[in-house]
């Protein structure tokens, strides 16, 4: 095949199959030849910023040109780079170049992916009551817990689509709702789970019994370890039922039990409407009183236009700790026909046209 300049333009752009590649390279190595595509004073200018042995640039070469020029190779390369990449010392500099800034680049990433899988550190919280009164808590989630003395929970970040508590001693838990995390207590070999309820655990270390009172909702508790081992089987429980275990016998059971009614703290519009340590229980309350109610006892802002209410009325129940604001007021809206916007300030609640 005779090299000419047409096939020369057509190697340095890209065109070229690597047997023609391979010519035009080799006759470009001339010194002599160069003239065709560069005049001698641009070959006179480069010089390669560093010398390799010719058997590497050899095979760098040969690797180079083939990559160039693959079939399968779509992009197409500058022309200028392609003039300087005639010569063999340029292309073996260039390989030599290309597999220092891989390696660099291969390093870096390699770090990168080290860095973004190294662990993060999660840090568990205690809560002690060392005092001789029951104290009340609050937990990230909105749950509340009635510490009794001599108690003790920790937990790690709720962050990992759960909600895991560890409790020493004794614990009344008002679970806020997310059925999107479990709400779980460990402690003497029971796990307690529940979505959004009201239970006491009672698990002191040296007492003889352990015992799960369900005030209300519903809860499962699960034996582990010594337990499940012994033969202890998973109960659901249901309100006013205790689950009683004997740490040494392991015999459980499931028996009855006197809830305490909440305590009344105040009472709000004549009677329609009470406020407990729990919760507020609206009986047949107009929805203008119960947003009222909610604004005063939340410190949230609720707008909304009396004449749109049409003296809707509402019987149920806001749950400290347990009910979230948003989901309330959107049960209530859409009860009533209503909508319920949050802004910046608080709640705009509007009639459905």
């Amino acid at each position: 095949m005779q090299i000419n300049q047409k096939l020369v333009e057509k190697f340095f752009s890209g065109q070229c199959t690597a047997a023609e590649a391979r010519m035009v390279s080799e006759y470009l190595a001339d010194e002599n030849n160069r003239e065709i595509y560069l005049n001698s004073e641009e070959w006179e200018h480069f010089e390669p910023v560093e010398k390799v042995d010719a058997t590497i640039s050899d095979r760098i070469y040969v690797n180079v040109i083939d990559h160039i020029h693959d079939k399968r190779e779509t992009r197409r390369i500058r022309f200028r780079y392609l003039a300087y990449a005639a010569s063999i010392a340029l292309i073996a500099t260039v390989g030599l170049v290309a597999y220092k800034l891989g390696s660099n680049r291969i390093t870096n990433t390699s770090h990168s992916a080290i860095n973004r899988i190294k662990p993060v550190t999660r840090i568990e919280k205690f809560i002690t009551n060392t005092s001789a009164v029951k104290q009340t808590y609050t937990l990230p989630d909105g749950t509340i817990v009635e510490l009794d003395p001599k108690s003790e929970v920790s937990y790690f970040p709720f962050d990992q689509g759960k909600r895991d508590v560890n409790l020493i001693g004794q614990a009344l838990f008002r679970v806020h709702k997310d059925k999107a995390k479990p709400f779980t207590v460990f402690a003497n070999n029971l796990a307690t789970t529940a979505l959004g309820t009201v239970f006491e655990i009672t698990a002191f270390k040296k007492d003889l019994y352990t015992k799960v009172r369900l005030i209300e909702g519903k809860v499962v508790v699960k034996p582990q370890n010594k337990l499940l081992s012994a033969g202890v089987e998973t109960v659901y429980l249901l309100p006013g039922k205790v689950f009683t275990v004997n740490m040494q016998t392991y015999a459980a059971s499931v028996k009855p039990f006197n809830v305490v009614a909440p305590k009344k703290l105040e009472t709000l519009d004549s009677g329609k409407a009470i406020v407990t340590e729990a919760a507020i229980v609206f009986d047949n309350e107009p929805l203008s009183e119960v947003f009222n109610t909610l604004e005063t006892k939340l410190n949230i802002k609720i707008n909304y236009t009396t004449n749109q209410l049409n003296k809707k009325v509402f019987t149920g129940q806001y749950e400290f700790g347990r009910d979230d604001i948003d989901a309330f007021l959107d049960m209530l809206c859409s009860l009533n026909n209503l909508t319920v916007d949050k802004t910046d300030v608080g709640y705009t609640i509007k009639k459905i046209k």
